[in-house]
């Protein structure tokens, strides 16, 4: 929501950059070394000729006055932007900005314009403020009170005279966007008594929020007793606004209902018990009496310390003459009190020309209905009318005396004295951040030097592992063939020694054979001939699993398996050729020759494996 419309009011009319080409020529942020004094601010109030309402005669009268200047005197409609701002307890309100008109200077400043009691940003009154200060060269920042502007609002309440949270809101804000902008504050009726109360509660810490004066008319200095009291005004005035307070009150209590008791709303037929019964049980006041005294802008008067104006008129119907303000309520604030004689409630009609009659239709039509709606503005052609000028008059002569020589040059000075203190800072904050750059980019350097130490060493752990793994493999190559020729010697003797064996083995059996007839079946060791038994009993006793020297019948790794292979082919020829087979009694073993037999033998023989 919002953003786009207020971005659009400072960067019209090339605002953003006029004035701005040098550090004397732009404007200051305004703070208490800036803030004109008590003096100047009487001096400004006082030097202002202020004008004197002369009502004609058939205006005398304040009814009259009242009543006829707020419906005939509808202006045409303006051209406002919208802007809806959402607030920190989760409502919001709406803006509507009006551009200055005078297209030969730049504009002055902005003005927040509030208006009165169930009013709104269109009402023929806040619309011809709007268009007065506009014509002047000012901004205009319409402000619309919760639930008034067309939307109810979302939380319960909306507001009351001294209900000054959205309006702060809105200059924070704009402040922010912009210090060097002069912000202003004008209202009417209730929006008069909120716009004092905050120059009131802002005091001296208007400079925080850019604020430096206003005007306001016809703002609440009594009670609602006179309002209330008089037959006629409480038909006319306080019958008009219950005619719209009291529908809201019934839709807010059905969304939050138990805060206010709707049955005396709703029997309500005066301001006051409104008051009593739906604004204090709402926003936490005991009464309507002490609602008034905690926010009737009279006790606020003594500690406004911005100048500003406050017309009312001695025959307003709403409130009680005799309590206007006087010096003893302004005290040490910095407020001028004007009053006139005639005028009623924000009347102040200058005669027939000042009114707008094509707006009669619309008129009659809001009377005969006994409704309460707005005047069709489209209808209307009034002019600003006595009392919008008269307050725009007021800021004027305002905002010239801050762009006087006799501010103006204080306000170069200190511009200048505090872009230097701006330009030491920002160079305080340059130097720092150097700095800092600066020790980061030694840590940096000191981590890259480890990095690279690190890998230099990572690389001297490698090439010594290789050169050991080198060493290893050439020991392990060397102790390889070492221990292949051991092997290949040992077993090379050991072949010789039973080839010589097996020869003087082999000529006893042949002549044993051609002693020894051949024995019959059934006379035998059941026919096993003597070479398969060796055979076997070599291979397995070579290929074994469970041998612990078993070799490797791969051809690269063959050479002990080779010869023993080779002796085992021999050693079967030999044995074909003796063809022995039959009982033996070595050794006290009986029966037939098996392999196991001959594997005892061989161990007992001390054959190697």
């Amino acid at each position: 929501r919002g953003g786009a419309a207020v971005d659009d009011v400072w960067k019209k009319g090339g605002y953003s950059v006029a004035g701005r080409a040098s550090l004397v020529s732009r404007r200051p942020k305004l703070t208490e070394a800036n803030l004109p004094s008590r003096e100047w601010c009487l001096g400004r109030l006082n030097s202002f000729e202020a004008r004197d309402y002369r009502a004609p005669w058939y205006m005398q009268n304040p009814h009259v006055n009242t009543i006829i200047g707020a419906l005939f005197a509808t202006p045409q409609p303006p051209p406002y932007r919208r802007d809806i701002i959402d607030t920190p307890d989760g409502d919001f309100f709406c803006v509507d900005y009006l551009d200055s008109r005078d297209k030969r200077r730049k504009p002055r400043g902005l003005v927040f314009l509030y208006h009165g009691l169930e009013a709104n940003s269109l009402s023929p009154l806040t619309v011809r403020q709007a268009w007065s200060l506009a014509e002047a060269g000012f901004d205009v920042a319409a402000i619309s009170f919760r639930g008034c502007s067309g939307q109810d609002n979302l939380r319960v309440g909306g507001y009351h005279m001294g209900f000054t949270d959205d309006v702060r809101q809105l200059a924070s804000i704009l402040h922010k966007r912009d210090p060097s902008r002069r912000l202003y504050v004008t209202g009417t009726s209730l929006g008069g008594n909120v716009m004092t109360k905050l120059l009131g509660e802002l005091s001296e810490s208007a400079a925080e929020y850019g604020i430096l004066g206003g005007a306001v008319a016809c703002v609440p200095t009594s009670d609602n007793s006179v309002i209330d009291g008089d037959e006629f005004a409480r038909k006319t005035y306080s019958g008009n606004f219950l005619k719209s307070i009291i529908p809201k009150a019934e839709r807010q209590a059905v969304k939050f209902p138990g805060v206010f008791d709707i049955e005396r709303v709703r029997d309500a037929t005066t301001i006051g018990e409104i008051d009593d019964y739906y604004i204090s049980p709402v926003y936490g006041f005991t009464d309507r009496f002490d609602y008034y005294e905690r926010n009737i802008c009279v006790g606020w008067l003594s500690q406004v310390r911005v100048p500003l104006f406050m017309l009312n008129a001695r025959d307003d119907p709403f409130f009680d003459h005799r309590k206007l303000p006087s010096s003893d309520d302004v005290r040490d604030g910095t407020v001028r009190c004007v009053e006139s004689e005639h005028g009623g409630h924000c009347g102040y009609v200058e005669g027939l020309s000042s009114l707008s009659w094509s707006s009669m239709p619309s008129v009659l039509s809001k009377i005969f209905s006994g409704t309460k709606k707005e005047v069709d503005p489209g209808k209307g052609h009034a002019p600003n009318g006595w009392l919008p000028d008269e307050m725009t008059r007021f800021l004027v002569h305002l905002d010239d005396g801050y762009d006087s020589r006799e501010f103006g040059r204080m306000e170069q000075i200190s511009t200048v004295f505090k872009a230097e203190e701006e330009l030491r800072e920002k160079c305080g904050e340059l130097e720092t951040q150097t700095m800092r750059l600066q020790e980061e980019s030694l840590r940096l350097e000191k981590e890259k030097e480890a990095l690279i130490k690190e890998k230099q060493a990572e690389q001297a752990r490698m090439q010594a592992k290789s050169a050991l793994m080198q060493r290893l493999q050439a020991i392990y190559d060397e102790a390889e063939t070492r221990a292949s020729s051991e092997i290949n010697s040992a077993l090379n003797s050991w072949l010789h020694k039973d080839d010589q064996r097996l020869l003087r083995s082999d000529g006893e059996g042949a002549q044993t054979l051609q002693e020894t007839p051949e024995e019959g079946e059934g006379g035998g060791s059941g026919g096993n001939p003597l070479s398969r038994i060796i055979a076997e009993a070599l291979v397995t006793k070579v290929t074994s699993p469970t041998s612990p020297t078993r070799p490797s019948t791969d051809p690269n790794q063959g050479t002990l398996a080779s010869a023993v292979l080779a002796r085992m082919d021999a050693l079967r020829t030999v044995c074909d050729r003796l063809n022995l087979s039959g009982s033996e009694s070595e050794g006290g073993r009986e029966g037939n020759i098996t392999p196991d037999v001959v594997h005892a033998l061989l161990q007992e023989d001390g054959t190697p494996p």
